[in-house]
């Protein structure tokens, strides 16, 4: 009897034991496909990453018209319009690492607005290749074909080639033309030892925060869909994450760029935010990402649905160049800013109107991030003002709507339309 019962003790510990463990390899096995996959993709020399909305758009829509009732500026259709257009677009950008250093890497970038596509830039063997669809996207937001006719004409009496650019052909820009022009206007743009240095050092930060937040995370495979696993962590741990890899950063990027940072960021890591879950979908076969989506509605008190940012991720695709690019001749754009003229770009120049035509770039700025990410152009205008200024180029928001542009002797004043269908206005004044 004392045998029976010492085996069956034996056997009940033992089966304990087996459903625990169970339990902790059920919790460890995605993990390690996880941390595995992450490592592939780290160490891929050929990346692409293409960034759309995923659930639904009606969803979104019926959150932010229930969230804005009562404001003073509440959800239009008109705003309902741009997030249509939003879930009908896509972003890509993909890389090459090629070999060592960086002249030889290859880059591309590809968008899809509204449902056009064609849109794309590509670097390779430092030469940069450009296609928009010009025609379709001016079309697209209101203008005739008439317009972008006369506008091509125009366009292409100043600079050769033009018009094959506004045919939605390729045209290519020798690196060393780029360089001499981002020179000119006072920054430069070119990949440096010094560059690739600081871009590795955050690359590391970031894979040691995806890595923090990972190992406190539960991890579960969906019963339904095997590359599919959910990851929960939670707003706490996300909050200690970001202010820990903010504060890394500030460490490596220089005194400018961490001001920045600091301007940017203001007081929102001072406070931790009230626990809650963060859930996270990962697709994952064959040991590769697949795509990765967050569900944004989780952080709307009481919202239902689903609306997210889904990024889908590819590995060794080729980039290649366009075999039917036609060369653009940047000369005639450096002298029409005072490049190549002597008066030097953002000094003024002799035609002291310089002012207005930086003017009209951050009026046109504020109105196409407001039609990408939804709202009224002047909510963008100082974000437009701090993009768009660099060297003598001096840009302040004065009011709501109305910015101040000073460029050597010249001063232009401009104003943002109300909505995304109108047109900046620009007066060579002060405001």
């Amino acid at each position: 009897m004392k045998r029976f019962v010492a085996g069956a003790v034996a056997s009940i510990t033992a089966l304990t034991l087996t459903v625990g463990c169970a339990n902790q390899i059920q919790q460890l096995e995605p993990k390690l496909e996880l941390k595995k996959a992450a490592e592939d993709l780290g160490a891929a020399e050929k990346v692409g990453f293409t960034i759309k909305a995923g659930g639904s758009v009606d969803d979104l829509i019926a959150v932010a018209k229930k969230e804005s009732a009562g404001d003073e500026e509440p959800f239009t259709d008109e705003d309902a319009d741009i997030l249509r257009k939003l879930y009908n677009s896509s972003f890509t950008v993909a890389w090459d690492k090629a070999g060592e250093g960086v002249t030889d890497d290859k880059a591309l970038i590809n968008a899809t607005i509204d449902g056009v596509t064609g849109a794309e830039v590509r670097v390779v063997d430092q030469v940069a290749y450009l296609k928009i669809p010009v025609k379709d996207l001016a079309t697209k937001f209101g203008a005739t074909a008439a317009d972008v006719d006369e506008m091509a004409a125009e366009a292409s009496a100043e600079v050769p080639g033009v018009e094959k650019l506004v045919e939605g052909g390729w045209v290519s820009i020798a690196a060393a033309d780029l360089e001499k022009f981002t020179s000119e206007a006072g920054f430069n743009v070119t990949p440096s030892a010094s560059s690739q240095a600081e871009n590795d050092k955050v690359a590391a930060e970031l894979k040691t925060s995806a890595e923090n937040l990972l190992n406190g995370a539960d991890v579960v495979r969906d019963a339904a869909d095997s590359t599919h696993l959910t990851v929960t962590t939670t707003t706490t741990k996300a909050f200690a994450e970001v202010k820990r890899f903010v504060e890394a950063l500030e460490k490596i990027a220089t005194k400018d760029q961490a001001s920045i940072l600091d301007e940017a960021i203001g007081s929102e890591l001072d406070t931790p935010p009230a626990e809650k879950p963060i859930v996270l979908d990962l697709w994952i076969d064959n040991g590769k990402f697949k795509a990765f989506e967050v569900n944004y509605l989780q952080f709307v008190d009481g919202a239902t649905g689903r609306a997210s940012v889904r990024v889908e991720i590819s590995t060794g695709a080729e980039i290649t160049a366009p075999t039917d690019a036609t060369k653009l001749d940047l000369a005639p754009i450096f002298e029409a800013f005072g490049g190549l003229g002597g008066a030097g770009l953002g000094t003024g120049g002799e035609g002291g109107n310089d002012a207005k035509v930086w003017a009209e770039l951050v009026g046109q700025q504020a109105v196409l991030s407001a039609l990408a990410q939804g709202g009224k152009p002047a909510k963008y205008l100082k974000q437009a003002a701090d993009e768009t200024a660099f060297g003598d180029i001096k840009i302040k928001v004065v009011r709501t709507g109305v910015a101040q542009v000073n460029s050597g002797a010249s001063v232009a004043c401009v104003t943002v339309p109300a909505t995304t269908s109108g047109k900046p206005k620009v007066v060579e004044a002060a405001c």
